[in-house]
């Protein structure tokens, strides 16, 4: 992919660990020919996904460093109780400190460029209100929140019980925004880059209009945005457009997606 070489030995640490998951969780023993094809296809992508993630992360300089790597293996390590524990426990659900670490290093990588792109893009969305963008249309077009971006990104009326129980960060940014204004740029928090807009303000609470740009902490990549998805598949695309994947493994389907993936915003340009 690119420069970088995927090999068999990181494809087989994955799929070891996936084949023992799959068997503690009721399903059938390592063994199957058909599910192994699949599975060691559904990884390949993985990895495939992974490392042009770590190279975008790397050309624009968020790239996790062994140091990042190693911080978070100690945390593991300490709430494990000690090397020995970590490894036990690990070895039970067929990992590995070498798996733990490819698993760390690839988180950090994503996130750390979903972040860069999640800000860049809630800096788009800032700027197209100061253009004169309508508040509710720029957040059905952005806003990651699906309980709201198809209403305009109308929370309704948002109560102070409401804002005490959830994230200071979020409670600060929706009492700094006046009624009638929108916040003048993104405040962060732990679901992402919020931009907010309030309607009015009541006795019972702040009438609320929101875009959410997802970025959240902790990150897992469960949670993540289609555009960030979109963004991934793009740089795969213009790889396989100059001729930088190759898959050298038998039964594999082909790296390269087909037909090419719409471009997204110009943030991710």
């Amino acid at each position: 992919v690119g420069p970088v070489s995927i090999t068999e030995n990181q494809l087989d640490i994955r799929l070891h660990s996936v084949q023992v998951s799959i068997q503690q969780g009721g399903g059938p023993t390592p063994g199957n020919a058909t599910m192994t094809t699949q599975l060691r296809a559904t990884i390949l992508q993985s990895l495939i996904a992974d490392a042009v993630i770590a190279q975008e992360a790397g050309y624009r300089h968020v790239a996790a460093t062994d140091a990042d790597v190693d911080a978070d293996v100690a945390k593991d390590r300490d709430a494990a109780g000690g090397q020995a524990s970590l490894d036990s426990q690990l070895a039970s659900v067929g990992g590995s400190v070498e798996q733990l670490r490819d698993e760390i290093r690839s988180r950090i990588n994503e996130q750390n460029l979903e972040d860069l792109f999640a800000k860049a893009r809630a800096a788009d969305a800032i700027t197209a209100l100061a253009r004169g963008g309508k508040f509710s249309d720029v957040a059905t077009q952005v806003s990651d929140d699906t309980l709201t971006n198809t209403k305009g990104g109308d929370l309704g009326v948002v109560t102070q019980a409401q804002l005490d129980a959830g994230d200071a960060a979020f409670k600060a940014a929706v009492l700094a925004v006046p009624a009638g204004h929108t916040s003048p740029a993104a405040v962060r928090d732990v679901a992402g880059y919020e931009i907010l807009h309030t309607v009015a303000v009541t006795a019972a609470g702040r009438h609320v209009l929101r875009i959410l740009v997802a970025a959240p902490q902790p990150y897992t990549v469960k949670e993540r945005p289609e555009w960030f998805s979109t963004s991934v598949l793009l740089a795969l695309s213009n790889l396989c457009q100059a001729g930088s994947v190759h898959i050298l493994l038998s039964n594999m389907p082909p790296a390269c997606p087909t037909p090419t993936p719409p471009v997204p915003s110009p943030t991710h340009s």
